[in-house]
């Protein structure tokens, strides 16, 4: 009887633990029609009783060959049957994570632009159109997420997705060129069908593993690069010229693949944007998390107000003497304010020879740095910039010997703060011509166009790291005498060609606006144009001037 008994248990055992041929075929049939991307023959097939989790002999799931082939409606059919998106392949990969890949591949958009150069010598003309192309990355409520420069001065911009052969018209919602960074969209809604937009992620850390995805120059395909966060750094923006925070990889960013997307486990951790200048292979930079969350919560009241500035210039505090002298005590560190813009009336301000002790409760070393999450130091000017314009920030100072706490709400953007006309998406020179002579506003645009490898004149170089003085009017700009077109009227001025003007008629000049206020309210027959340090004196007669006017429009093409 037991050892009938046994034989019975065996038997049913053997029954339980043995799959079926039958059961067996149709597994394999199902990773096939899979595969092959056939749909309906997966959904016969699971009704028959096919396993929606079997593996082949390389452990391989129907999901994971659906999702790797791309057959996103099998792949739903798949999920909806209950198929386990964590189950592994022999090598680890699991379709969870070719999904979350194809998440990136489909957000990853190719970005093309027509887009106009003025002529900063000649101002009236424009230089040259040129058509340009970038990446760019979907991230939510339709929004395309790119680098700036990538749709800088565009009269005109399209956007393509990735294995898509159309071009759909967009158009430019948000720029801020100091953060180089921009929002676009497409109002054809069937653009975004099939994509999914991908997350923000956090700063990352040194050492995670970046991967970029993008369209540089040299072909028509999406590709990738791979590389390490090797450094995380308070760096230059070499589109805007100004400072913010960066991540450095050791991954090349080529020209085209500028505004696509970089990931760590597929949430997007920065916008590739620049390289570095030089000689240096495989280094580029990215726009890290916050900057870009600075930039969007700026977009949420539908008005770009810019990247916080102090318009402030300091000094370091390490010299005991420097120190004694400003009544630091030993345990005291900070930075001297050597030039203001915020009011000296104001108790909220910061005012010149005041030392900076913290900032939003973070002590200031004496090198002008705080500790970072890096376990490194960066410069303190790296929180203002992650603020708002109109916040409020707590700031301890030393004036005179007494430590007191302000109230500081920030008043201006790193654009409004500098001397010399920054960069910006759009930018047309505002010019004046008189006797031949054409004035501008100075501009970065103007120097990097007209003196190659910073070899400006040295009032250039003074001016270009300056900011506004305090209590002055923030739309404060330099006046120069920037092309000369040779007549009559003007011999022997050419010697004060990029040479900056003080005053016009007596009255200071400080834009393009008191320079023509200056020559219309003069009733004088005479204009006197001074310029700086006493480099000399340009006079006109107002009715040579008229009768000289149209002759040189005629002689060099110039419209009235």
């Amino acid at each position: 009887m037991n050892l009938t008994k046994s034989i019975i248990s065996s038997a049913l055992l053997i029954v339980l633990i043995s799959v079926p041929a039958w059961t067996q075929d149709f597994n394999s049939e199902l990773i096939e029609a899979a595969e092959n991307g056939q749909t309906e023959k997966v959904k016969s097939l699971l009704a028959a009783g096919a396993d929606v989790n079997a593996k082949d002999n390389d452990g391989m799931t129907a999901l994971i060959t659906a999702a790797n082939e791309g057959h996103w409606e099998t792949v739903r059919g798949l999920l909806d049957a209950g198929a386990d998106a964590n189950a592994e392949e022999e090598d680890g990969n699991t379709a969870f994570n070719v999904l979350a890949t194809d998440d990136v591949r489909t957000a990853v958009v190719q970005i093309f632009s027509q887009t106009v150069y003025p002529d900063y010598i000649y101002p009236w003309q424009i230089r040259t159109i040129r058509e340009t192309a970038g990446s760019g990355v979907i991230i939510e409520n339709n929004q395309i997420l790119t680098a700036a420069h990538v749709i800088d001065n565009a009269q005109s911009i399209y956007v393509r997705k990735t294995g898509s052969e159309i071009k759909y018209e967009a158009e430019l919602q948000f720029i801020s060129d100091s953060s180089d960074l921009a929002l676009i969209t497409v109002t054809d809604r069937e653009f975004f069908k099939g994509t999914k937009p991908v997350k923000l992620g956090d700063l990352p850390k040194l050492g995670d593993e970046v991967t970029t995805w993008g369209f540089p120059e040299g072909g028509t395909q999406l590709a990738i690069t791979r590389g390490i966060v090797s450094r995380i750094d308070f760096y230059e923006y070499v589109y805007s010229a100004t400072y913010n925070l960066v991540c450095q990889i050791d991954a090349a960013i080529n020209s085209g693949a500028s505004g696509g997307g970089a990931f760590v486990n597929n949430q997007l951790v920065g916008i590739t944007f620049q390289g570095m200048n030089g000689d240096a292979e495989n280094i580029g930079y990215i726009i890290p998390p916050p900057v870009i969350k600075q930039f969007l919560k700026d977009t949420e009241d539908g008005i770009m107000d810019g990247v916080p500035a102090l318009g402030i210039k300091f000094q370091e505090m390490g010299n005991p003497q420097l120190r004694e002298k400003y009544q630091m005590q030993e345990d005291m560190t900070g930075q001297l304010v050597t030039n203001s813009m915020n009011s000296e009336d104001d108790t909220n301000s910061i005012k010149i020879n005041g030392v900076i002790l913290e900032v939003n409760g973070v002590s200031v070393a004496n090198d002008g740095t705080i500790p970072f999450v890096s376990g490194d130091r960066i410069q303190f000017s790296t929180l203002i910039k992650q603020m708002q314009i109109g916040e409020i920030v707590p700031i301890r100072l030393l004036r005179n010997g007494e430590e007191i706490l302000i109230k500081y709400q920030i008043e201006y953007n790193s654009q409004q703060i500098v001397l010399v006309t920054p960069h910006y998406s759009g930018f047309v020179p505002d010019y004046e011509m008189i006797g031949g002579l054409v004035f501008q506003e100075l501009s970065r645009d103007y120097m990097e166009y007209v003196f190659a490898d910073d070899n400006e004149p040295a009032w250039m170089t003074d001016a270009k790291n300056d900011v506004q003085g305090h209590g002055v009017n923030r739309n404060e700009r330099i006046v120069f005498l920037s092309t000369i077109m040779p007549d009559e009227i003007n011999k022997d001025y050419e010697v004060f060609e990029d040479m900056p003007v003080v005053s016009v008629n007596g009255m200071q000049v400080d834009s393009m606006d008191t320079f023509r206020q200056a020559l219309e309210v003069n009733e004088m027959d005479l204009h006197t144009i001074e310029f700086d340090d006493h480099f000399g004196t340009i006079v006109f007669d107002k009715r040579l001037i008229e009768e000289r006017g149209a002759i040189i429009r005629t002689n060099y093409g110039i419209d009235e």
